[in-house]
């Protein structure tokens, strides 16, 4: 008798219980605009890299700075008429393995970071004459280089790959900080120190070269606001 009056008590309490809503699943991102006029942005991720070596006589040394900043506005269908924007790494960022070279690189008798506490590369015009997605677009950008608190105007060989980001394709790969459509930048230049006031002691002329060679290893991430995009400007 007591079983036959608990049943229907349970029951009603089961169907009385309120129900939980159900997660509404998410419409995927609305996808950023792959032409026109577009905007970037470096992250100090670790993804993009500026790296440096000096080939003495003697001696190759490797450096690198993975603190990355900057941005950059582009017209993918024609970079050459619109494209602005610079590339900034701080002199405190870059190291070389050794913790000794590394106080050395950034002393008054070098790159001085107290007084000059940044490298900067601004853009000053480009040959590219388009950026599309799947294709690697190759030319000249000019922009002026400012080292050791000196500025000269320098040519960089790159080459540019835009890379769309699909909301399904690609799905989950915000969780590795990948959350938007990338410009992916990669150039070489040579410089001298000298030409920026630095000098080389005669006592490691055969350790230090005078001309350093620069790698750009750069990636942005398109920042074009959202509404922007689903009006697909």
């Amino acid at each position: 008798m007591q079983t036959k009056i608990i049943f229907p008590i349970a029951l009603v309490a089961l169907l009385a219980a309120p129900v939980s809503a159900q997660p509404r699943p998410q419409a995927p991102p609305v996808p950023q605009p792959t032409t026109g006029v577009q905007t970037f942005e470096l992250r100090p991720s670790g993804i993009s890299r500026v790296s440096f070596t000096s080939d003495a006589p003697l001696e190759t040394v490797e450096g690198l700075s993975s603190q990355t900043t900057g941005n950059f506005t582009v017209d993918l269908g024609n970079p050459s008429a619109r494209l602005s924007g610079q590339v900034q790494i701080t002199v405190a960022s870059l190291t070389t393995g050794v913790a000794m070279r590394d106080e050395h690189l950034r002393s008054a008798n070098w790159l001085d970071a107290a007084r000059h506490p940044n490298i900067t590369f601004e853009v000053v015009r480009t040959s590219i004459r388009a950026v599309a997605p799947g294709r690697t677009a190759r030319g000249n950008v000019v922009g002026r280089l400012t080292l050791h608190g000196q500025a000269r105007e320098v040519t960089v060989p790159v080459e540019v790959r835009f890379i769309p980001l699909d909301p399904r394709e690609h799905a989950g790969m915000d969780q590795l900080g990948i959350n938007a459509n990338m410009l992916r930048i990669k150039g070489t230049m040579r410089v001298n120190l000298s030409d920026f006031g630095v000098n080389i002691m005669p006592v490691l002329r055969l350790k230090l070269s005078n001309t350093i060679a620069i790698a750009l290893d750069l990636t942005s991430f398109q920042t074009t606001p959202a509404a922007a995009a689903a009006a697909g400007h």
